[in-house]
């Protein structure tokens, strides 16, 4: 015999429990003659009379009852199921730790968790700021869930998921020199002292592979390991910075002019997770959130 239709008995039941099939088409919403095909191909299926009609009246057979009484459990354990595929759409008993470098704290972040939130209200969602660094330590020690920054270089352990570009830009003090300056050229970089940043960092890895492949040296005073730290200092100092157009954005206060560098260096941001995690949904719906809230917040 084949696999039990779990549709099918379920009509079976309802027609069981109310001894009428009119009832029971109304209960489950189907009609009567559908519900009738549907008994008459279980009981083919099965090799069993399940009703007999008495006067128009449909009385349940021995087997019948036999089958309801061995079905009870089944379906109490059923409707568990049902109750667990819930909790897992609203994320219940389940939480989704997340590190993010702070230049996405402002804005990007805050966005993307409110909608996985609203997505998942029942979801246990912990945020921490981190840089690359931290962020591979986190997720190899099992402390962190998903990481938000620049993509890394590829590593066998790490999945990598890109969700959109940032393009590097200057941010000049307005009463410097630069501030005139409609963009920025590679080799005005070496005329003026700035904060240049971390090297170690994947905006910073871009940046010095960039300038090294155009023969550029730029003159440092300062290295800045934050982004939104350089942009203070560079307000403070009196000296430019290279950080990210996001960053400019959220985080360059009035004081500072924005201008692009020509040729263009763009870093690519993704999420970061361990290879040996199997999928989860929140992961998704927060990645989903995650591009489009950095769509939005570019074409502003």
């Amino acid at each position: 015999m084949r696999g039990i239709n779990l549709h099918r008995l379920q009509i079976f039941r309802t027609v069981f429990e109310l001894s009428n099939i009119s009832s029971a088409a109304r209960k489950i919403n189907l009609t009567q003659p559908t519900i009738s095909k549907h008994l008459a191909i279980f009981e083919d299926e099965l090799g069993i009379k399940l009703f007999t009609n008495n006067a128009g009246r449909i009385e349940p057979t021995w087997e019948a009852q036999r089958l309801y009484s061995e079905t009870e459990k089944l379906f109490e354990r059923v409707a568990q199921v049902d109750q667990t595929v819930d909790s897992i759409r609203r994320g219940a008993d389940e939480s989704l730790r997340i590190m993010s470098v702070m230049t996405l704290s402002m804005s990007i972040i805050p966005d993307a968790v409110g909608a996985l939130y609203n997505k998942l209200p029942s979801l246990d969602i912990a945020i921490e700021g981190g840089g690359a660094a931290a962020q591979l330590l986190a997720l190899r020690a099992g402390t962190t869930d998903i990481a938000v920054g620049g993509l890394l270089p590829p590593s066998p352990d790490l999945r990598q998921e890109s969700f959109g570009k940032s393009r590097l830009v200057a941010a000049i003090p307005n009463r410097h020199p630069l501030a005139k300056e409609r963009e920025i050229d590679l080799d005005m970089l070496e005329k003026f002292e700035c904060i240049l940043p971390n090297p170690k960092a994947p905006l910073g890895q871009k940046f010095y592979e960039t300038i090294s492949r155009h023969g550029v040296t730029p003159k440092r005073s300062i290295s800045a390991h934050s982004l939104a730290f350089a942009v203070g200092l560079a307000n403070t100092t009196g000296r430019y910075t290279i950080v990210d157009e996001l960053t400019a954005r959220d985080f360059a206060p009035g004081g500072l002019v924005c201008r692009p560098i020509t040729p263009t260096i763009e870093v690519e941001l993704a999420t970061i997770e361990l290879t040996g995690t199997p999928r989860r949904n929140s992961v998704s719906v927060f990645q989903n959130a995650l591009a489009k809230a950095f769509a939005r917040h570019m074409n502003r």
